[in-house]
């Protein structure tokens, strides 16, 4: 299995989804900020973990990635991609069919409508949303990569 931690920051959620993938699984930790990716880098250093995570610089606007992955984690950073609508086609272009995308939103900073907006954008770009999970002081959806 390939995951992608996109927005991973510090490292938090790609080093629990590194346990969860298992030693034959990869994560691809990604960031705009090589700050963010060094403190990934520091983190796994000698550990298990420095064979199953692939740290990966992102572009403002492209994530540039030509892996195929089972499924994406973009944890409170929807709302600072600039063009949506192009991110939800470039992530549907890299996941597998059926793979998924889990969106986690901050509750203040990303309003109901904004977050409906956002789901229907990923609609568009051929998503299907497939579940709400609760998240604690959060707004979350996980959204399925249609077969058509």
């Amino acid at each position: 299995m390939i995951v992608l931690d996109i927005g991973c920051g510090p490292g938090f959620f790609s080093i629990e989804m590194a346990r969860m993938v298992g030693e034959s699984g990869r994560v691809i930790a990604s960031d705009l900020q090589e700050g963010m990716l060094q403190k990934v880098r520091d983190k796994i250093q000698g550990t298990e973990f420095e064979r199953r995570i692939i740290l990966h610089k992102c572009d403002e606007n492209r994530i540039n990635l030509s892996e195929r992955l089972d499924f994406v984690l973009a944890f409170y950073m929807v709302h600072e991609v600039p063009d949506q609508a192009e991110f939800f086609n470039e992530i549907g272009s890299i996941l597998k069919p059926n793979g998924r995308i889990f969106i986690v939103e901050p509750p203040v900073h990303v309003s109901k409508r904004a977050f409906e907006e956002t789901i229907r954008k990923a609609e568009d770009a051929g998503f299907i949303p497939v579940e709400r999970p609760k998240v604690f002081l959060s707004k979350a959806v996980i959204l399925e990569k249609s077969n058509n």
